[in-house]
């Protein structure tokens, strides 16, 4: 994989002012895996990636933007974390994230959203004020360690970093725990909300029923494996059962993210195959 990438981005805002910047690299000529912002009032939650620093720079030049709050540290999200510190606006985060946001990067992960620079945070309380909203800080690990998501409660919005992604899970990253994600999908669907705001699909209307429909699929996804295990097939026969083939994301990003991967956390909790 070569570093021809480019980017390009869009502004959108949402009812009850919540602001959303959209930022995507081009590789190919293809736009790959957006990522997005939020402003709620003065707050922002997350900062996209560091390929797109210029075009945030100008929109949050744009804007008045009293503080940040990261939902995790990967560089997706705390790309743009540095440049806030430069300009004096306090960054929040899960307590472990400091020490995460210095680990290594995937070459994959470097190509489509570059390497930011280190960045300094402080521990997010349990609320966040921004203007008249109130956001409660629900720690949702699983995806990773320090995964945070945002509860509006007064509006009934859920800021989801990427505990939602899509209503089917295919795909396991290096770095994510199935078990902690589960559970974390189990806590969030006993919060009061409808609307949630993801960091890649952007705003998702029927957000409780979607999360819902992820946490059923994984459910059914663990059953069915331990169910072909049990009548003696093995790993790979059951990815393909159940997952199918290998697709091209485990192959771009060098097995960063695999099928193969989710089956084997599912049949061994707490490896690290």
């Amino acid at each position: 994989m070569t570093e021809t990438t480019r980017t390009g981005g869009c502004c959108v805002t949402h009812p009850g002012g919540v602001v959303e910047l959209c930022l995507w690299s081009v590789i190919g000529g293809r736009r790959i895996m957006p990522c997005r912002a939020y402003w709620v009032e003065g707050l922002l939650v997350d900062t996209c990636h560091a390929r797109g620093k210029r075009a945030f720079a100008a929109w949050a030049a744009s804007r008045l933007i009293s503080g940040a709050v990261l939902t995790h540290h990967h560089e997706d999200h705390a790309g743009n974390a540095a440049l806030l510190n430069s300009r004096g606006i306090p960054v929040l985060a899960h307590p472990a994230a400091a020490a995460l946001m210095d680990r290594p990067l995937p070459i994959f992960e470097r190509v489509v959203w570059g390497a930011p620079e280190p960045a300094a945070t402080k521990p997010a309380p349990a609320c966040i004020e921004a203007g008249k909203r109130r956001l409660k800080v629900v720690e949702t690990p699983g995806h990773t360690p320090d995964h945070i998501a945002l509860l509006e409660e007064n509006e009934g919005w859920l800021f989801a970093g990427d505990l939602y992604l899509a209503d089917r899970l295919v795909y396991l990253h290096r770095d994510e725990d199935l078990g902690l994600m589960l559970a974390s999908l189990e806590k969030v669907l006993r919060l009061d909300f409808s609307v949630l705001f993801c960091a890649h699909r952007g705003r998702v209307a029927d957000g409780r029923m979607m999360l819902a429909a992820k946490r059923n699929f994984l459910l059914e996804l663990v059953e069915r494996v331990h169910d072909l295990s049990r009548a003696g097939y093995g790993e790979k026969e059951i990815t393909g059962l159940v997952l199918g083939r290998e697709g091209l994301l485990t192959w771009v990003s060098r097995g960063l993210f695999s099928k193969r991967r989710l089956v084997h956390r599912i049949l061994h909790p707490g490896s690290a195959g």
